[in-house]
């Protein structure tokens, strides 16, 4: 099947298949989304509605509260100015009267006025009245008794002795308004009743009448009972109004008594569920309500819908839901099996473009695989002559380290020896002028020979140190870094005493670290000789090595810094590549510090960096201090 003879047909039949899958299964897995997303939308959509419908019939009945108590509203602060204006009136006359005519206070001239004054203005409604304060004697209208009215005692008008400016009561279970006002002058206490009950009456029946032509939903209206049971509003039953309900059941339950009676213990509001026809029904119907009671006029009122209703609406909103999640499948599936056409007959053109060109691509690699059997038999001579290539660079590579090593130590062994060659040099020409002038004796020789001896021994350790110097260490061992620095000193010392350097050491003493000793002696050797090269060089006036060990924590800083003018920024990034020098291949061959980088990093586990300060370079080495 996967033959080369099937695989074009593979190339543009697979693509194809992959879509067509790919596209009825994406479309599977909308409708399954689709369907979900309807479930869960319908639920949520019957929750939402049925609360909706909750807060309707409840604002119904809060916007039925507010306009009652702001119609009442209206009337009372209607009345309460007319006995505000009427008592003020009442009490400029009387002033008035009593400034013209210069009664003396308490004359029964006064009190005749007064009587005749509020006798003479009287209605059901309205009349004044007044309160003699030195006689403790109540002037009212011959018909009106206003402490059997009102239940007030003999010290009820003490309460009123200093209100000049008068007093409002509201005398709520009566419907009455009541306004006094002290007048200092006269030394009485005046006053006028108003009688509200009319307006109030008024006001409940056009709230009935209001309430009475409000609709709401399909079968929604607002029914108003009085704490006796008695049926004040339902535009249903009309018939029932101004009856007593207390007997009415439905579904053997007194559906009106259970209605108030939860009314009464939420005065605030709540909501009731019962039994209840339709309008125009017998058949009795799962019914929710909303009722509060309006406590001053112990009206409970009650706002319902009927719960089939409630699932007609919820039917009906599922039902456009549904269709417009059909619609939108259907939409989207158009388009995607548009777009699986449109894709498919590209990739038809693409497959077969690919096609041609695998054919193509097939026949190019037969060529090359001729041209690469052609090669492959040259290519194991090829790979012998660049082994042999690069092993011959290895060796010239260790060759030419190991001459710059045997350069470097037969230097310093020439330094070494340069000066104790230079005495034995002196002793044999002391010996050959003492022989001359014939004052040679057995003591002298013997001297001279001593003297020689010690050089020549001097001379045979320096050797044995060099040797040990530079021999390789074979396994680690812990050791004092301290000495290890102070064995390359030692080493490199008389060249550098050579060229008046001076090396200032700042150490500190028994720090010990795991590694190998000499290797590492080796490494602060190749950096004190390039240090003095580049001293030698740049001839550089007071030369000055500056060499510091030291511990932070764990970790061993040694540091060796110079005062010949830093490494230039084009090299200080290479410095450590091999074969790199700035002495020429005369003088260096470019593997010290190459070296000396791999033993640090690779034989030692530190690091090896360099970097340009105060006018010198400085050579940070950084291992790890042995626990």
């Amino acid at each position: 099947m996967f033959s080369e003879k099937n695989l074009p047909k593979l190339i543009i039949y697979t693509p194809i298949t992959a879509i067509v899958c790919i596209t009825i299964f994406t479309i599977y897995l909308f409708i399954k989304t689709q369907n979900e997303y309807f479930n869960e939308e319908s639920i949520r959509l019957e929750s939402e509605f049925n609360k909706n419908q909750k807060a309707l019939i409840k604002n119904q009945i809060k916007t039925v509260l507010s306009y009652i108590t702001h119609q009442e509203r209206i009337y009372t602060n209607a009345a309460i100015e007319k006995v505000i204006k009427r008592t003020f009136l009442l009490g400029k006359r009387l002033t008035q009267l009593s400034n013209d005519l210069n009664y003396e206070v308490d004359s029964p001239s006064q009190e005749l006025i007064l009587n005749n004054l509020i006798n003479s203005k009287v209605s059901n409604d309205n009349y004044f009245f007044a309160f003699n304060i030195s006689k403790n004697k109540i002037i009212q209208p011959d018909n009106k008794d206003i402490k059997r009215e009102f239940k007030i005692d003999d010290k009820f008008f003490e309460n009123y002795l200093f209100f000049e400016e008068g007093k409002l009561i509201q005398f709520e279970y009566s419907n009455k308004i009541v306004f006094f006002r002290y007048l200092p002058k006269l030394n009485w206490i005046i006053g006028n009743i108003e009688n509200i009950q009319k307006d109030i009456d008024f006001i409940k029946k056009a709230s009935l009448s209001f309430i009475s032509n409000i609709r709401f939903g399909k079968n929604g209206h607002i029914v108003v009972y009085n704490e006796k049971h008695v049926l004040l509003a339902d535009t249903f039953r009309e018939k029932q109004v101004g009856k007593n309900q207390k007997n009415l059941k439905t579904d053997n339950i007194f559906t009106v008594q259970e209605l108030i009676k939860r009314s009464l213990e939420f005065p605030d509001g709540t909501y009731f569920s019962s039994s209840w026809p339709k309008p125009k029904e017998k058949v009795l119907s799962n019914k929710i309500s909303y009722i509060q009671l309006f406590e001053k006029w112990n009206w409970i009122l009650e706002a319902g819908l009927y719960v089939d209703d409630l699932q007609e609406s919820i039917l009906q909103n599922k039902k456009n839901l549904e269709k417009r999640i059909e619609k939108y499948i259907q939409y989207v599936t158009s388009i995607s099996l548009l777009i699986m056409f449109l894709i498919s007959t590209l990739s038809i053109i693409v497959s077969k473009n690919i096609s041609n060109a695998f054919q193509n691509y097939q026949k190019n690699v037969r060529k090359k695989e001729e041209k690469l059997k052609m090669l492959n038999s040259n290519l194991h001579k090829k790979i012998r002559i660049g082994i042999t290539e690069a092993q011959s660079k290895d060796r010239a590579m260790l060759h030419q380290s190991r001459l710059a090593r045997l350069g470097t130590m037969i230097s310093m062994i020439a330094h070494q020896w340069r000066q104790p060659l230079s005495e034995v040099s002196g002793i044999l020409m002391e010996l050959e002028t003492a022989t001359k002038f014939k004052k040679v004796n057995d003591k002298m020789i013997l001297e001279c020979i001593k003297d020689s001896d010690k050089l020549i021994n001097y001379m045979s350790d320096t050797i044995d140190d060099f040797k040990n110097f530079f021999k390789p260490s074979k396994q680690t061992q812990d050791f004092d870094i301290s000495k290890a620095c102070e064995d390359a000193i030692t080493i490199v010392n008389a060249s550098l005493n050579d060229f008046g350097i001076v090396v200032k050491k700042r150490f500190e003493e028994d720090i010990f670290i795991k590694g190998y000793p000499r290797e590492f002696s080796q490494v602060i050797l190749n950096i004190l000789l390039n240090c003095k090269d580049v001293f030698e060089d740049r001839k550089v006036i007071n030369p000055k090595i500056i060499f510091e060990i030291k511990k932070e924590d764990q970790d061993v800083f040694i540091h060796i810094k110079d005062n010949a003018g830093g490494i230039s920024e084009e090299n200080i990034d290479i410095i450590f590549e091999p074969y790199y020098t700035t002495k020429g291949s005369t003088k260096g061959t470019g593997l010290g510090l190459y070296m000396s980088n791999m033993i640090i990093e690779k034989n030692m586990n530190g690091k090896l960096n360099v970097r340009n300060e105060d006018n010198g370079a400085v050579f940070e080495i950084i291992l790890r201090a042995k626990k």
